[in-house]
C-alpha cells in the first residue's frame, strides 16, 4: 500500500494489486500523482509473492527512494518515494490506517512532506550557557 498526501495536506491511501501497478500523472495509471514534475508515465511499482519493486520508466525529474535517486529498488516497509515534487510512503501491509495514523507515518524524522524543508535551518550559532555565579564569589 502507498500512503500519499494531496498538495492540501489530505492523506490517502492507495492499496497496490500484483503485478504492475502503473504511476504518473496520467490518468491511465494505477497509482495517479498530481504533480507538474511527474512524467505522465513515471514509474511501475511491481508487487510480487516475496518483494516489491520500484522501477523508473525514463522520467525526466526522476524517482528517488529514500532521497537516493533510482532506476530500480526493491522496497522495504516504510520507504518514502518521490516522483518529482510528489512523496509517499511504501507500507508492507494490508492494514487501514486512520487520517492521523496516516499523517503521522508521512511526517516521519526524514520523510515525506516537505514540512521539515519548509523551515529556514538555523544559522545561529550555539552557545553554551555561561557559568553562573552569586555576585562577589567565583
Amino acid at each position: 500500500m502507498l500512503i500519499m498526501m494531496s498538495a492540501a495536506g489530505e492523506t490517502r491511501q492507495v492499496p497496490l494489486h500484483p503485478h504492475d501497478n502503473r504511476v504518473g500523472r496520467g490518468t491511465g495509471n494505477d497509482v495517479i500523482v498530481d504533480s507538474a514534475q511527474a512524467s505522465r508515465d513515471h514509474a511501475v511499482i511491481d508487487v510480487e509473492q516475496a518483494f516489491v519493486t520500484i522501477t523508473d520508466l525514463g522520467s525526466r525529474n526522476g524517482t528517488f527512494v529514500n532521497d537516493i535517486r533510482i532506476e530500480s529498488q526493491v522496497l522495504a516497509h516504510g520507504d518514502a518515494i518521490r516522483l518529482g515534487s510528489y512523496e509517499m510512503r511504501f507500507v508492507a501491509a494490508d492494514q487501514e490506517f486512520t487520517q492521523v495514523e496516516a499523517l503521522r507515518l508521512l511526517t516521519m524524522h526524514g520523510l515525506l512532506v516537505n514540512l521539515e524543508r519548509e523551515r529556514p535551518p538555523s544559522d545561529a550559532p550555539t552557545v553554551p550557557d555561561a557559568p553562573r555565579s552569586e555576585r562577589g564569589r567565583l
